[in-house]
């Protein structure tokens, strides 16, 4: 069941929550000035839940469970 593709797509799963993790990280602390971030959080955050959920599909679907039609 652990294949090579098994392991590369937990692997993504894992960066895209620790990416997530991070941004919220640092959406919470407070700022300092008023100048804008230079990284956008909010769309990176999104951009990384959803690789994160395609991630987990196909996890499921690798182990077996049908999702989907």
């Amino acid at each position: 069941m652990i294949t090579t593709q098994f392991i590369v797509t937990a692997l993504v799963l894992a960066g895209a929550l620790a990416v997530i993790a991070r941004m919220v990280i640092i959406e919470k602390r407070p700022r300092s000035d008023l100048n804008p971030r230079l990284l956008p959080t909010t769309p990176v955050m999104i951009i990384c839940a959803f690789v994160a959920l395609l991630a987990l599909v196909h996890l499921v679907n690798m182990a077996g469970v049908h999702t989907g039609r």
